[in-house]
């Protein structure tokens, strides 16, 4: 059998294939949206800090990683 010659995969069953890798994708991303908000509220409490004596306890790591949340922020907030 030549390649021009070999079966294609049938369109239904892609189209399942897919259906059934969004589905698992919408449910991995619900399971995990609660952990994400925690996530998002402790670096928006954070951010807060910036410009008070708090901030500059914070580690440079979680300054810089406050700072990513806050450019992220803007920009989903400019589109």
């Amino acid at each position: 059998m030549t390649t021009s010659q070999e079966p294609r995969p049938r369109p239904d069953l892609v189209a399942a294939i897919h259906a059934d890798q969004a589905a698992r994708q919408q449910a991995a991303d619900e399971a995990a949206a609660p952990e994400r908000e925690r996530f998002n509220a402790g670096l928006a409490r954070d951010a807060a800090l910036f410009g008070t004596p708090g901030w500059s306890r914070l580690s440079e790591a979680r300054q810089a990683r406050v700072a990513r949340y806050e450019a992220e922020r803007a920009e989903r907030g400019a589109a």
